[in-house]
């Protein structure tokens, strides 16, 4: 009898034991499966990486303020060139991360519906550094112009390297960091 009992309490903790391993073999594959996807997309990463440490622009030699202002007088140099009209308009708060600073400004655009979606596109470029936060396009219906007119309120960020930014790694860590990037 007390080697049945035993025995049962063995079969037990086995059991339970392979149930649980179950569970570990399904974690282990999905942590290979996420490290192979890595593996794959490691040069990108890199050349990815390369560009950024070449080209970010950095605060060498100025201030925070100064790009903010900096940034502004482009957008609305832009803007008047384009005879948009700025409706409102607004520095925002510069935030810092562990890989960049971004300073913002806040602006509230009228003009030719399509007027500003070409100001809008001239925006792009990844060698700008320049980010759209926010945005919002509306038609105005309510305007007496023969052309379509368009209201835009968007948020526009500028990045700057951070001063000490480590090398991104894996996952958008910098190393010996556990920040999100």
């Amino acid at each position: 009898v007390i080697f049945l009992v035993v025995n049962g309490f063995v079969a037990r903790s086995l059991v339970k034991n392979l149930r649980g391993s179950g569970d570990r073999i399904q974690v282990l594959r999905n942590e290979l499966a996420d490290q192979e996807m890595w593996l794959e997309e490691a040069t990108k990463a890199d050349a990815r990486e390369r560009w950024l440490n070449a080209s970010m622009p950095t605060l060498s030699g100025t201030t925070l303020g100064k790009e903010q202002g900096d940034l502004l007088q482009r957008m609305q140099d832009e803007i008047f060139d384009r005879k948009l009209d700025i409706v409102q308009q607004s520095l925002q708060d510069i935030e810092t991360t562990g890989f960049y600073t971004e300073v913002s400004v806040r602006l509230r655009v009228r003009g030719n519906e399509a007027d500003v979606i070409d100001w809008l596109v001239s925006l792009q470029g990844p060698e700008k550094f320049l980010v759209i936060k926010a945005m919002e396009l509306e038609i105005d219906l309510r305007a007496k112009e023969e052309e379509p007119q368009a209201v835009c309120e968007i948020t526009v960020a500028r990045w700057y390297a951070s001063e000490g930014a480590g090398p991104l790694t894996q996952g958008g860590k910098a190393e010996g960091s556990s920040e999100q990037g």
